[in-house]
């Protein structure tokens, strides 16, 4: 058999594919002991954001335990990133075996992975994407972070739509689910750290649902659970560091991986803890073994929407380099107001989920397929790699948006699009010396976070904020509700519409 060469390497075997790259294993052609991991570029349209990821590598290679560039070259058309080969299984997959971290290594972890952070936090880069298959143990027992895909640097251009969310579903943070320019990614970051030790420590992850939505609402209108409750040998300092980190509210949560990391430390004995090695049983290829006590909390297996990922498998943007967990998406549960399902309800191992919102209304088409007719939302569950968005309003001054995105396993994207829509003439109309005819106003309520039900003037609207009305000219009051699990928060304000105006209120739940 012919053997095939990438560049200077010789290719061992594929390894995995995903919606934007193929993986593979391989050697140096003149040094045939130098293993490493190729990633190869499937769509030349992502090749900017490729870029961006080996110069992210290439930036961080100053810390060992960050999963390093050998080499960045074109091959034919193709784009390729040399990465360093780890010998050694994901976090993931070692939770899921008979050699389950204990208490206190899944403490050494932690504090290994917020190392690693604070590292890339002071270059100005961001993972967003922390998770147990993002975190690899080799065979001499050193905690590595894999899979820059999606990234943020501080001076990077915008290569990701207004208000778009990227990162798995069950490790993001709340105001990761819509995200700003005032968005703290490294906050982001501490939020999924933990996420990951609850995980560890518990044997599940802080909130379930059955689809991305469901989480998002979760995670942003409820606390989470405490890894006592669950695990009742874990000790309240540590309940209390988990806890924190897992704080709604940016604000509350450790401000920094390295804050985290002291609190750990301090509960930690001198010198820390050594993490088991990996056993040449479970490295990268082995078959990973049944899980052991599976009805016990401590032991029970993460409850995700995919099954378990071949180690290795890689895409470009939010596709793990040596494999992702599929946790959190998919399902097939309607959101409030009209919200539509495409697909079969399930994220499977090569599957994602795109939240599209339109204002003040649309027909949503993803790939040509209607989701939603004159609807404001809508959810799509759909195959990894590129699928055309495009929604229409006649009443609009743009009729038509298409846009074209990239859905990677796993992937959670939040896509909004607000279209003008025309207005009437505000200038007063006289008939006949009959009294000028009214022209009514237009209001725009929101509320954070979005959601909350809105009444104007003691008549309920059946419609959540975000929503734009028109309205008669004159005094109105308009409040807003937001019901969760441990309550309900209310809000009201005046407004004096005026002829042909346009007025917003925004309402803030949060307090």
């Amino acid at each position: 058999m012919e053997q095939e060469f990438i560049g200077n390497y010789r290719v061992l075997k594929k390894i995995g594919a995903g919606g934007m790259a193929k993986v593979y294993l391989a050697v140096h052609k003149d040094v045939p002991n130098l293993k490493v991991i190729l990633k190869i570029l499937d769509n030349p349209e992502l090749g900017e954001r490729f870029k961006q990821e080996a110069d992210k590598l290439a930036l961080l290679d100053g810390h060992p335990n960050i999963c390093r560039i050998k080499h960045f070259f074109n091959h034919g058309d193709n784009t390729v990133i040399a990465m360093e080969f780890i010998d050694g299984m994901t976090l993931e997959d070692r939770m899921k075996s008979d050699d389950r971290p204990t208490m206190e290594e899944a403490i050494q972890i932690t504090c290994d992975v917020l190392d690693i952070l604070d590292f890339a936090h002071e270059k100005g880069i961001y993972h967003r994407d922390i998770k147990p298959g993002n975190i690899m143990i080799d065979k001499k027992g050193h905690v590595k972070i894999i899979d820059f895909g999606i990234a943020k640097g501080k001076t990077d251009p915008n290569l990701t739509m207004a208000g778009t969310a990227c990162g798995t579903p069950a490790y993001m943070s709340p105001e990761q689910f819509n995200p700003s320019e005032e968005t703290n990614y490294a906050l982001v970051d501490v939020y999924a750290v933990g996420t990951t030790l609850f995980n560890m420590l518990t044997g599940d992850c802080p909130f379930k649902g059955d689809n991305a939505f469901a989480l998002r609402d979760a995670k942003l209108f409820s606390d989470p659970p405490h890894a006592s409750d669950l695990a009742r040998d874990v000790p309240k300092q540590l309940d209390q560091i988990v806890t924190k980190s897992l704080a709604r509210d940016a604000e509350n949560r450790y401000q920094s991986a390295a804050e985290m990391q002291r609190a750990l430390e301090a509960l930690q004995p001198s010198g820390g803890t050594q993490v088991r090695p990996t056993s040449p049983a479970m490295a990268v290829g082995a078959p990973t073994p049944p899980p052991k006590g599976a009805g016990k909390s401590r032991r029970s297996l993460l409850i995700g929407l995919a099954a378990v990922v071949v180690i290795a498998i890689a895409a470009v943007v939010g596709y793990g380099l040596y494999g992702r967990g599929g946790d959190g998406g998919g399902g097939d549960a309607t959101p409030v107001d009209t919200t539509s399902v495409a697909g079969d309800g399930a994220l499977s191992t090569a599957r994602g989920t795109i939240a599209l919102a339109v204002t003040p209304r649309g027909d949503i088409f993803v790939d040509d397929s209607l989701l939603a007719r004159m609807g404001t939302s809508a959810l799509f569950v759909g195959d990894t790699g590129s699928h055309t968005i495009r929604v229409e309003n006649s009443e609009a001054r743009r009729t038509r948006h298409t846009e074209v995105v990239f859905l990677a396993k796993d992937q959670f994207l939040q896509w909004n699009h607000e279209f003008e829509i025309n207005e009437p003439d505000p200038t007063p109309v006289v008939i006949d010396n009959k009294p000028p005819v009214s022209v009514k106003g237009r209001v725009d309520v929101g509320s954070n976070p979005r959601g909350a039900e809105i009444v104007i003037d003691g008549v309920r609207m059946n419609k959540i904020t975000n929503y734009r009305f028109q309205l008669d000219p004159g005094e109105h009051v308009i409040s807003v509700q937001l019901k969760s699990d441990s309550g309900s928060v209310s809000r009201s304000d005046t407004v004096l519409v005026e002829s042909g105006g346009k007025h917003k209120l925004t309402f803030d739940l949060t307090k």
